[in-house]
């Protein structure tokens, strides 16, 4: 901008709201106001405290500066709309990705099973036995009867949980916990913040009634002041548009609560939707096709031929009816082998469920 001789060397300047400068000098010019020196020190003055013809000298044009704005605020809308594009386009591929290799593991995973399976008909076999138990609180051990032991190949069920585990993390990156947790909070604070301005309201409304009722008091005391009958009339228009400002609050103040209802709402299903993938139901559902099973009779006991040789995995699951509180579940999935010998005990208990840490599980979960 370039500076105007009539004001940048010793003119008098004088703002919208009446403040004069003397002896005003235009130091710098701003995209929003000039830096000036005047009498008194060093100022500051926005363009919008300037009168229109002071604003012009500068070349300050408000409708284009608006329009700057809005073009700018369009330009950051449409980046906005892009960048959302590129990650969703980006988790699309992830899960696209993850899905196209959780295939790929399942059809190694069944190859491989149905590889063992046929091994497992004609190498020799020694016996695995063992029991199913958990220890109660009260520290007594409850055998679990009627549960089903299915033996898996080692080699291919490794295969399946990687697959298995790339396809969780892939899916729980995705979910937009983070977004929805800001949501829940963002939501709780506009509930909050129209509560306030429901209880402001109302007491606008009992301040215009209490007005409301003096000035009609005062007309009727001085029935000849059309001045007191003007502002009696008023001052029932204005509980009037108190009460109707009131209303508004309140449908704003329900508007909000659904929307937070909305945004708990959401933010449960994608936790519960996270919970899928860390619990042993997202595993076993994919374990299919066992080698051998064997069922637990009433002592919790069971018995399986398997090869001497080689690695293997069993896995079982079960509950457990607690008085008083919900139904238990159980997950294992246990590494076995005989290492060449004719029988092994491998027993199933507290100490090695897929919950439990520290343990020789295959998987570590949550439920």
């Amino acid at each position: 901008m370039a500076l105007s001789a009539s004001i940048a060397l010793a003119d008098d300047l004088k703002t919208n709201s009446g403040k004069e400068y003397k002896n005003v000098k235009v130091n710098r010019v701003e995209p929003d106001g000039i830096v000036i020196t005047h009498s008194f020190g060093i100022l500051k003055i926005p363009f919008t405290e300037l009168p229109k013809d002071v604003q012009q000298r500068f070349g300050y044009d408000p409708a284009k500066i608006e329009a700057e704005k809005a073009g700018t605020r369009a330009a950051e809308e449409k980046r906005g709309i892009e960048d959302q594009r590129a990650v969703e386009r980006e988790r699309a591929q992830k899960e696209q990705n993850a899905t196209a290799n959780l295939a790929k593991s399942v059809e190694e995973f069944e190859a491989a099973e149905k590889r063992a399976t046929e091994s497992y008909k004609s190498g020799p076999r020694g016996t695995l036995s063992g029991q199913v138990f958990v220890a109660t609180k009260g520290g007594e051990n409850f055998k679990l009867g009627a549960v089903q032991v299915s033996l898996f190949a080692r080699d291919a069920t490794d295969v399946l949980l990687a697959g298995l585990r790339a396809f969780a993390d892939a899916k729980i990156e995705q979910l937009p916990t983070a977004a929805a947790a800001t949501a829940v909070e963002q939501a709780k604070g506009a509930v909050e913040q129209a509560k306030a301005a429901e209880q402001q309201a109302k007491a606008a409304v009992e301040q215009a009634k209490a007005k409301e009722k003096a000035d009609w008091n005062y007309y009727q005391q001085s029935l000849s002041s059309n001045e007191a009958r003007r502002a009696a009339e008023a001052s029932k228009e204005a509980t009037k548009a108190a009460k109707e400002a009131a209303n508004a609050a309140r449908e704003a103040g329900d508007r909000a609560e659904k929307a937070a209802d909305a945004a708990r709402e959401q933010y449960r299903h994608l936790l519960a939707e996270k919970d899928v993938y860390y619990s042993a139901a997202f595993y076993f559902n994919h374990l299919r096709s066992a080698i051998q099973t064997a069922e637990t009779d009433g002592d919790g006991k069971f018995a399986m031929e398997i090869p001497r040789t080689g690695a293997f995995v069993i896995v079982a699951q079960g509950e457990r009816n607690v008085l008083g509180e919900k139904t238990e579940q159980y997950h294992w999935l246990q590494p076995v082998s005989l290492e060449g010998q004719q029988q092994r005990t491998q027993n199933l208990s507290n100490n090695n469920l897929t919950r439990t840490t520290g343990t020789s599980s295959l998987i570590l979960t949550e439920d």
